[in-house]
């Protein structure tokens, strides 16, 4: 059941079977239906989520539209940096785009398991990971750049995603991000 999460971590590092069993055994599994949180704008994020089947959006609310901050699919790590660090409630909502599983790693089993071994501060990678992951979408790059990019990276989003979220996520217009396909093809 926990091939996948498994993968995942010795990929961030090469922990020890007995090392890998005392994180599996704190997981906490959550199946969450199309529409459901994980988390709504206003929680504190409570921990470190993986992302067994499905999809998640991460988005903001505003008066006339969403901002998506984040698209997730089966093997990415989900979680609000800056509610989790900060403990302060979170910006932005986390929703099952479709049908999904959740393993999750509560705050509190983080630092159990750091208190068992500090092997276990690798685990902050991940929210390394994640922090790159929205300086990605920050950086310099032209809009063609950060679409190829996307498209090169994690070309699955075109796929489970409608161009509209997509282009929200880059942070342009659905019709910006036509403009962009059709110049790029």
């Amino acid at each position: 059941m926990f091939a996948s999460i498994t993968k995942s971590l010795l990929q961030l590092h090469p922990f020890s079977a007995h090392e890998l069993d005392l994180i599996t055994v704190r997981l906490d599994t959550t199946p969450l239906n199309k529409g459901e949180f994980l988390l709504k704008a206003g929680q504190v994020c409570g921990g470190l989520f993986f992302l067994e089947r499905g999809s998640l959006v991460q988005y903001r609310q505003h008066d006339d539209s969403d901002t998506i901050d984040g698209l997730y699919l089966p093997g990415d790590w989900v979680i609000d940096n800056l509610s989790f660090v900060s403990r302060k409630p979170a910006l932005a909502s986390i929703a099952a785009f479709e049908d999904s599983t959740v393993l999750g790693l509560d705050v509190g089993s983080i630092h159990e398991l750091i208190g068992i071994s500090p092997v276990f501060f690798v685990l902050g990678k991940l929210l390394e990971h994640n922090f790159i992951g929205v300086e990605g979408k920050l950086s310099p790059k032209s809009i063609d750049e950060k679409y190829v990019e996307l498209l090169t990276t994690r070309p699955l989003l075109f796929q489970v995603f409608p161009l509209k979220h997509i282009a929200s996520y880059l942070q342009i217009t659905p019709e910006t991000l036509s403009r962009i396909r059709s110049r790029i093809k």
